[in-house]
């Protein structure tokens, strides 16, 4: 009975593999079970294709994948296959469902080994198959699944979908004879980070000067900062916090008129490629043209070289000419302070003469490393600048402000009046400034090589206004158009002896009285320090002794001292007089 029930199964699979062209191309199978519908392929097929995907999805991280093994497979694609980071590898395979290899509705498979990569060494794997079968029993018509497998000690992230459904150590149904599996497996190291990236220069931009600031953002996989390459110098530059998240910062030289990129050491594709700065020097303190005022002043500008010590050695000339032309000062070459850190130069201390015309050039020491530099936009400012001051202010130099100004014994006086000024003619008024006076009285000179002088006649004892100011026919008139003194216009200090008979009295001239000014001057008469008198002064700065002196003999010393009252105008010096008695009054001499 058991050799019969044995001989009818051998002949009921013999003739249900025969059929199997014909079954090929039947599209339904129904199934009580599966519900397979048209997703289902016929145990009598002879192959089935398989369109497969394996894509390396770590940002970093390299992949092999090698064939260990199959089983009933035609063609198992590639059997060395090597990912980049973010690759993908497409091919096909072919399974063998064919009697004569005794592999009619057997197990089909292929086995892989995938491994990552690190930095060149090897990190992580996993070993996983595509394993096709079907359930172990006698139908025309077979479900048939696929799956994707992985093996204990995988250490890869794995995700795979077979015809659109999770099929990773899931068994989904297989598709019809007519269409290709379609398999997609991803894979990738387990412990995926973002990389760092240069937030700035931004890429193929143009920096301002040779010492730059770079940023980015994010940590290396060890959790530490990145180090900056170049492929312009053979530094490593290191980093440092901002203090605001992941964001980091450092600082570097490029040299003038090169292109070059930086990169984060040890990360592929985070090259910035990016422009050095323009080489030269400028003058950006000054605009051409511009007029200054005379004094103390300063240049500044912006200087790119090729090294720090290029930068320092650059010059600032300068050369100063009249009005006409002709050289006021021979050209001065300086050598300013130069921060490398930011590119600025500046130069102190420099003296501005009212009126001169000036020229200031600036040159700096630099080799062109690239033709590119005629490309790159040119620096700011000017390396030759022409400017001037303004015309120079009217200067009362003399007589000086609140100056006692005494020629004279008499009551009127010629006062010489002069000063500085840029041409032209000046017109100088003096008039009284007391209620005492009534003086007013014009006068005019000209200008010559910056100076102007005018004598005023006849001016009368008192206090007096002088001023000075161009005369409308000026060229080139100067802001501060006037200039002005107050003065006293005194008599000298001076001493007289006057013998009547046998007696001698004192008398001379001094400061003026001026009520309106409260100026009370007088005189103190002494004998060997000890004080005779005191005597008064008019309005005109006459002044005479009270009391009459007698000195039949011997010798004595006199001392005239002139006093004020006022704090502006100040008495002068001392008079003694060395003075012999006799029987005609006493004789006196200085």
């Amino acid at each position: 009975m058991k050799k019969r029930l044995y001989v009818f199964y051998i002949l009921f699979s013999f003739i249900s593999n025969s059929y199997a062209v014909e079954l090929m191309k039947d599209e339904i199978s129904s199934n009580g079970n599966y519900n397979i519908g048209k997703n289902n392929v016929k145990a009598g097929n002879l192959a089935q294709y398989y369109d497969f995907a394996f894509e390396n999805t770590h940002k970093h991280d390299s992949l092999k994948i090698e064939v260990l093994d199959s089983q009933c497979m035609y063609n198992v694609g590639d059997k060395n296959i090597s990912l980049k980071p973010k690759e993908e590898h497409e091919e096909t395979l072919e399974d063998n469902n064919n009697f004569f290899d005794d592999c009619t509705g057997e197990d089909k498979f292929v086995e892989w080994k995938a491994t990552s990569y690190r930095n060149g060494k090897q990190y992580q794997s996993c070993n996983f198959s595509i394993y096709t079968t079907y359930p172990p029993w006698i139908s025309g018509y077979i479900d048939w699944t696929t799956q994707v497998n992985t093996f204990e000690g995988c250490s890869l992230e794995l995700s795979a979908t077979c015809n659109g459904s999770d099929c990773l150590n899931n068994p989904v149904y297989s598709s019809t004879s007519d269409d290709h599996n379609k398999v997609t497996v991803t894979l990738k190291s387990n412990d995926d980070w973002d990389d760092p990236k240069i937030t700035s220069p931004k890429p193929n931009s143009t920096v301002e000067n040779n010492y730059i600031t770079f940023t980015g953002t994010g940590f290396m996989k060890d959790g530490y900062l990145p180090v900056i390459t170049t492929n312009f110098n053979a530094y490593k530059y290191a980093t440092q916090s901002t203090g605001s998240a992941e964001d980091w910062k450092g600082q570097l030289w490029i040299g003038c008129g090169i292109t070059g990129a930086i990169r984060i050491d040890g990360v592929e594709n985070s090259d910035v490629t990016f422009n050095g700065p323009p080489c030269g020097a400028t003058i950006t303190s000054i605009q051409d043209g511009q007029i200054i005022p005379a004094g103390k002043y300063s240049l500044s500008g912006i200087v790119n070289s090729d090294t720090a010590d290029d930068d320092r050695r650059m010059q600032v000339q300068i050369t100063g000419y009249q009005k006409d032309g002709t050289i006021y000062a021979p050209t001065m070459s300086y050598t300013p302070d130069v921060d490398t850190g930011t590119g600025k130069w500046n130069l102190e201390g420099l003296e501005a003469v009212c009126f001169i015309h000036y020229k200031a050039s600036v040159s700096s020491h630099f080799e062109l490393q690239s033709t590119n530099q005629s490309l790159l936009p040119e620096i700011s400012g000017k390396k030759e600048v022409s400017y001037s001051t303004s015309p120079c202010p009217i200067e009362l130099t003399n007589p000086k402000n609140h100056e006692v100004v005494s020629s004279t014994t008499v009551n009127e006086q010629n006062i010489f009046i002069g000063g500085k000024a840029t041409d032209g003619t000046i017109i100088v008024n003096v008039k009284s400034a007391d209620f005492q006076g009534n003086f007013e009285q014009s006068f005019s000179g000209n200008v010559v090589d910056n100076k102007w002088s005018v004598e005023a006649e006849n001016v009368p004892i008192g206090i007096m206004k002088i001023q000075a100011k161009n005369s409308e026919s000026t060229e080139f008139p100067s802001q501060n158009d006037n200039a002005e003194v107050t003065i006293l216009s005194s008599k000298i200090f001076s001493v007289e002896v006057n013998n009547i008979n046998v007696f001698t009295k004192f008398s001379g001239t001094s400061m003026p009285e001026v009520e309106d000014e409260d100026l009370m001057p007088e005189v103190n008469i002494l004998l060997y320090e000890n004080q005779l008198e005191e005597a008064f002064t008019n309005e005109y700065g006459d002044w005479v002794t009270k009391n009459k002196y007698y000195a039949k003999r011997g010798e004595y010393n006199f001392t005239f001292q002139e006093e004020s009252n006022s704090e502006t105008y100040k008495s002068r010096d001392k008079k003694i007089l060395k003075c012999t008695g006799s029987d005609r009054g006493m004789i006196c001499v200085k």
